[in-house]
């Protein structure tokens, strides 16, 4: 699945945001030949179909969410917490976890990340992230003879990313550059073995945020409120005489 798409800033209560990760990113694996000489070897692969992703506003500094990547086969829930808040600088982590399936393979995860936005304007913000991540994969069943069986194992990673937040009232796009290491840990018929390789990922996030309707309707209501209401220290108006009585 894509990297770290997330901002440290949180949606309030009752706002629900919708959106859409695409990425590509690029595997670097060293290789040794029978000289003793190394080569980097390198795949670039794009995520064709983009990873569908949701959350909502639990409470002030509290959202629940996760994403759904159809490409890579996995689902992914998260809980993403903001524990420092300033004018300007945010501070979260968003643990999740995650299931992939591939053929059959399956991977269950867990994935942590620590989140910093900045905010350089009123509607652009700089966000950056250190994380670690674990999966361990395994074949289900009785698979002795399997040829999956060398995949057994686990998959350990950790990176950081950097990128920007460009946002409106209700729409969000979020270039980012991840950098993550891994190492793979498998098992094998003679034992286990461990090999490494790098991956930079270039991704780009879209949201639609809902649910600022009532706010801006509040807003609205407080703005005719104030223009009508008489100015502070002006006594109010006396109340109107009553009609004079009928002719008798």
């Amino acid at each position: 699945m894509a990297g770290n798409y997330h901002s440290a800033k949180t949606l309030a209560k009752g706002e629900s945001q919708v959106g859409l990760t695409f990425s590509t990113t690029r595997y670097d694996h060293l290789q040794t030949d029978s000289s003793g000489n190394t080569r980097t070897e390198s795949i670039v692969l794009p995520n064709i179909l983009p990873e569908l992703v949701y959350h909502i506003g639990m409470a002030e500094d509290v959202e629940v969410g996760g994403r759904l990547a159809l490409g890579s086969l996995g689902i992914e829930g998260d809980l993403k917490y903001r524990f420092f808040k300033s004018e300007k600088l945010h501070l979260a982590i968003a643990p999740a976890v995650n299931y992939q399936a591939f053929i059959v393979l399956q991977g269950v995860g867990f994935r942590l990340p620590g989140i910093l936005t900045y905010q350089l304007a009123d509607n652009l913000d700089f966000t950056a992230a250190v994380f670690g991540s674990t999966t361990h994969y395994s074949v289900p069943g009785d698979s002795g003879n399997s040829d999956f069986d060398s995949f057994r194992g686990t998959l350990v990673s950790a990176g950081g990313a950097i990128g920007f937040d460009l946002h409106g009232e209700v729409f969000t796009i979020r270039p980012a550059v991840e950098v993550t290491r891994y190492v793979a840990n498998l098992s094998t018929s003679s034992g286990s073995s461990s090999e490494g390789f790098n991956t930079v990922n270039v991704l780009v996030h879209i949201a639609w945020t809902s649910g600022k309707e009532k706010k801006q309707l509040d807003r609205i209501e407080r703005k005719i409120d104030n223009a009508t209401a008489p100015p502070p220290g002006e006594p109010p108006p006396p109340p109107m005489a009553p009609p004079p009585p009928p002719p008798q």
